[in-house]
């Protein structure tokens, strides 16, 4: 384990220095864990050309010290800009650092004021190493999947008449929690025509015998995630579902078909809005995914404007969608690992998903 985190380190330093910088400083939860393995909160850390440095307080101390791997832990007893001020002195040769761009302004501000550097907000010197998983991010990942299947499994065989979207999002959370997992996001549990609203609110809406249900959540497992949307038919499925739904089945095979080492990632999701159109739906306004890891969108993005191109060790969410104001919405959504030949659906295998009709 000790090698990897190494190994992120070098890659980071390497992108670093390629941008005219002598150090960096990484703020965010993620970009945190991602250096160091440790899983507190408010906590910052600093890569300097001889060491890297995690800010913490003693809240966290002690968790640190059984989390870290290869970083040297500062329990800062002042502010967190003061903690970095003092490393900043030590490397007299630290003039320009790199920076996350969503550090708060008013820290950056204080640091280049107090301390006579230069800050520079670089998006990609951790976000594009952070793209490419490792093994251990990997395995971190199958886990989160697998623990969303059980989820799944669990939770509809509790479905019932009566039953509101709320507590339907609750039980899929509770679940999670059973499998000590935690919630990758904000679970999305839609009944009928909720489900037209791709980031629907679940509420007070009930389950009906003849019903349509979306359903958007995911798992983390040690801080990684999963992301999973099911659609399923309660009682029986309209004509216009079970169009729609073979419509977006469809899309998504033929994005997912294109996934492989070299191919751009525009090209995939322009497979997939295709196979929408000619079908005669309205094509869906979103991307048809994104990479997802220690936060649940991050690099690449599957769009028609991306200018990425698939690798391996990318892992990436295919999800298009069909949305009828009023009467449903359809999206499926997979989670896929880029291989060295191709790719490998990790959260269904390769077979297509057939429409499901739920008994109650």
């Amino acid at each position: 384990m000790k090698e990897l985190f190494q190994q992120r380190i070098k890659s980071v330093r390497k992108n670093i220095y390629e941008q005219k910088c002598q150090a960096g400083i990484f703020t965010s939860w993620a970009n945190v864990n991602y250096l160091t393995g440790f899983r507190g909160d408010d906590s910052w850390v600093m890569v300097t050309p001889r060491q890297v440095f995690l800010l913490t307080d003693s809240r966290y101390t002690e968790q640190a010290e059984g989390e870290c791997f290869g970083c040297k832990i500062i329990s800062r007893k002042g502010s967190m800009i003061e903690a970095a001020g003092r490393i900043i002195k030590k490397y007299k040769t630290v003039k320009n650092i790199a920076v996350q761009r969503d550090m708060p302004y008013g820290a950056s501000q204080d640091i280049e004021e107090k301390f006579g550097v230069q800050l520079h907000p670089i998006e990609g010197v951790i976000s594009s190493v952070r793209a490419i998983k490792d093994k251990a991010e990997i395995a971190n990942i199958r886990k989160a999947v697998k623990i969303s299947g059980s989820v799944l499994q669990a939770v509809l065989a509790e479905l019932k008449p009566g039953i509101t979207e709320s507590e339907f999002a609750g039980l899929i959370e509770y679940e999670m929690r059973r499998h000590s997992a935690g919630r990758a996001f904000t679970t999305i549990a839609c009944f009928g025509a909720g489900g037209s609203e791709p980031h629907h609110i679940p509420g007070k809406r009930k389950l009906r015998k003849n019903d349509y249900i979306l359903i958007d959540y995911g798992a983390s497992w040690q801080g990684y995630c999963s992301d999973i949307t099911r659609s399923f038919a309660v009682g029986r499925a309209g004509r216009e579902y079970r169009k729609a739904y073979e419509a977006v089945k469809q899309a998504q095979k033929a994005a997912i078909d294109m996934i492989a080492p070299g191919v751009r990632m525009s090209e995939a999701d322009k497979a997939a809005r295709k196979a929408i159109k000619d079908s005669g739906f309205d094509v869906y306004g979103h991307g048809t995914g994104h990479g997802f890891g220690l936060d649940i969108h991050e690099q690449p993005r599957l769009s028609g404007k991306s200018p990425d191109v698939f690798a391996p060790g990318h892992v990436v969410t295919v999800e298009p969608g069909i949305y009828l104001p009023g009467k449903f919405g359809i999206r499926l959504e997979d989670d896929i690992l880029v291989t060295e030949k191709g790719r490998e659906i990790l959260s269904r295998g390769e077979k297509s998903p057939e429409m499901e009709i739920i008994k109650l």
